[in-house]
């Protein structure tokens, strides 16, 4: 509960005027439903009975915004008061970019970086650029990156109209790299807007490694990989895909969560036929390759990154609580 309180009193502190905020409250049982009806009466509540998933309640904010410009934020995250802005001035000034996503630090190590942008790994994963690296002034530029990470995210409606919204089977995580992708294939670049800055803890919901956390993560890496690679893109990185897969295997049979492992990919092809019905529709509609040298310098391809690598902490489960902030245009 601590968490939706530190986010709201962010956001109120923007010195953006012109905007909404959406919570969506995805059956959280902590006493956040009753505290934000009290102390931010401004604040548009949608509660949902049970928890419906990450990607189902962007979905419904989504639907309910008014905005031209569409934010995703998390409820562990502290925004500084010129975040608004700073997203709004960048998507004007990049007609091109259909997203964008901002610089954001760890809560507790405000120097550390845990995003400038979603990565995305050749295996089928996506990534955080820059995730724990010490903030020493090399993220200060503006850049285009693969994509945005939804826990921060900005959209224009236009995206989400073309693009399509969030699939809901992912129920949480990948969901953005699969809309990153769609974009991408549908044209739309993502630009980096470093002074846009917030503050996060991550997988406070869900838990660093928790069995739930590696059976979502790994199941849904195979529905963006049957989903959204080019036949050229399966045969150019076949053998780094199927390391990755190696690896998983070895490292998690050595934590003990080699049947999660295994339940994560048994499930995923269970899906088969909707994934390979929506990969023909995403495939079809395409209007750019995804594989492109402008798309490789994305692309993370010489080697597979062990799970030990990230440096995380875990935290125990918060209310799910999603916020969705709608910009307009200014009067």
């Amino acid at each position: 509960m601590k968490f939706v309180g530190m986010c709201l009193d962010s956001l109120a502190r923007s010195d953006f005027d012109s905007y909404e905020v959406i919570v969506i409250d995805n059956g959280s049982v902590d006493g956040s439903l009753e505290m934000i009806e009290e102390k931010y009466p401004q604040v548009r509540l949608i509660k949902n009975r049970e928890n419906m998933g990450f990607a189902v309640a962007c979905n419904q904010g989504i639907k309910a915004a008014l905005g031209t410009y569409i934010s995703l934020l998390n409820n562990d995250i502290e925004v500084e008061s010129s975040w608004l802005s700073k997203l709004y001035e960048g998507m004007e000034n990049h007609p091109e970019c259909g997203m964008g996503t901002t610089k954001m630090m760890f809560l507790d190590q405000r120097d550390v970086f845990y995003n400038t942008g979603d990565l995305f790994h050749a295996w089928s994963s996506g990534g955080g650029r820059g995730q724990g690296e010490k903030d020493v002034g090399q993220y200060d530029r503006e850049d285009y990156v693969f994509g945005a990470c939804a826990g921060a995210g900005i959209y224009r409606r236009d995206f989400f109209e073309q693009v399509g919204i969030f699939d809901e089977d992912f129920f949480i995580f990948a969901e953005d790299v699969d809309i990153n992708m769609r974009g991408q294939l549908q044209g739309f670049k993502c630009i980096y807007l470093p002074e846009a800055k917030v503050y996060h803890i991550g997988t406070a919901t869900v838990g660093l490694y928790s069995d739930r956390y590696i059976y979502l993560c790994k199941r849904n890496d195979i529905f963006v990989l049957i989903r959204n690679y080019s036949l050229r893109m399966y045969f150019r990185y076949l053998w780094t895909i199927l390391k990755h897969q190696f690896n998983d295997i070895k490292y998690f049979t050595y934590r003990g969560q080699g049947i999660v492992l295994f339940k994560s990919k048994l499930d995923a092809f269970k899906m088969i036929l909707p994934m390979l019905l929506r990969r023909f529709k995403i495939q079809t509609s395409r209007t750019c390759p995804l594989y492109t040298p402008d798309a490789a310098d994305h692309l993370l391809t010489l080697s597979t990154l062990r799970p030990t690598s990230i440096q995380k902490k875990q935290h125990n489960t918060i209310s799910n609580l999603y916020t969705i902030i709608t910009k307009h245009d200014p009067a």
